[in-house]
């Protein structure tokens, strides 16, 4: 972060914590963040309770109205997720419920070996409610289509591949690449093969269920949700991160949605370790574990193994 983004990134917590009456509390301490761009701060308040003070790349931004509209859905729905306390969107500012510091991965490493599917079934059950949101919820973002997933491996091909532009393909792999993502994007969007769209988080792992102090798995980084196929959050769930390492049965679900996510977040975790965050290295190596495990070797999407 440059300096004078530090710097406007200072003034807007100081007017956000004036704005939420919080001028008078202790300071907040940074949280460590994930791939998005969103900021969080652990707000103490009187009582010696906690609050997260969330910081938005800009103010009036389209992800922070998302997530106060979706997030009410889900809550009406039935889902867990962190109570809005209050809204700036004019700071591009929020205070939210702090849930702690635990999530599925803790619940999933700490967990005896036979708990652990047990812990991803009840993950996997929370994903009924979400389905049930209002065709307008689930709107409110463009729906996964052929060309939205063939965008993400375009991604993909330039940080995981090309390293970021640096070392580019040679132009014949390149048109091969460009040939074999396509038909899996393209596979991965054909409701005829994978199911009529449902709500879809998007982004749901075990990183993104936080294990509330009441108990219950809430969801949080909701504000991205939309139509997709139904195998979509659940292969993200169980072979995606830490869930990885519990194997599960793969042909329960469709291999191109399975692939087309997985290649995804390879090129999303290259980018961030190229950005100089090492914390994703064995997110990556899970993410090429799980395109080799799942990848059937005669398959349509084999010749893209070659690219690894």
């Amino acid at each position: 972060m440059s300096p004078t983004a530090r710097e406007d990134a200072a003034e807007r917590i100081r007017q956000a914590r004036e704005r939420f009456g919080l001028a008078a509390a202790p300071a907040p301490s940074p949280l460590a963040g994930d791939v998005g761009a969103r900021r969080y701060f652990r707000q103490p308040t009187p009582g010696g309770a906690s609050t997260l003070l969330v910081l938005y790349p800009q103010p009036a931004s389209l992800a922070q109205a998302n997530w106060a509209a979706i997030g009410a859905a889900l809550d009406a729905a039935g889902v867990r997720v962190p109570a809005l306390h209050a809204d700036a969107p004019e700071l591009g500012a929020a205070l939210i419920e702090d849930l702690g510091d635990r999530d599925l991965a803790i619940d999933l490493a700490e967990a005896p070996a036979e708990d652990r599917f047990r812990l991803l079934d009840e993950a996997e059950d929370l994903l009924l409610p979400v389905r049930s949101l209002a065709r307008a919820v689930a709107d409110r973002n463009p729906a996964f289509d052929a060309a939205f997933f063939t965008a993400e491996l375009d991604h993909t091909r330039h940080w995981a591949l090309e390293k970021g532009g640096r070392e580019p393909l040679e132009e014949s792999r390149a048109a091969e690449w460009n040939e074999r993502a396509g038909a899996l994007a393209r596979a991965a969007a054909d409701p005829r093969a994978t199911g009529d769209a449902v709500p879809t988080h998007r982004d749901y792992h075990a990183n993104n269920l936080m294990r509330a102090p009441d108990g219950r798995l809430a969801a949080i980084d909701f504000q991205d949700l939309r139509l997709g196929p139904p195998d979509y959050d659940p292969v993200s769930l169980r072979f995606e991160r830490s869930a990885e390492s519990v194997l599960g049965d793969a042909s329960a679900y469709s291999e191109a949605v399975l692939l087309q996510r997985a290649w995804k977040v390879l090129g999303t975790f290259e980018k961030m370790m190229l950005m100089g965050r090492p914390f994703y290295r064995p997110h990556r190596e899970a993410a090429r574990r799980v395109i080799r495990r799942h990848t059937s070797p005669r398959g349509h999407f084999a010749p893209l193994l070659a690219f690894l």
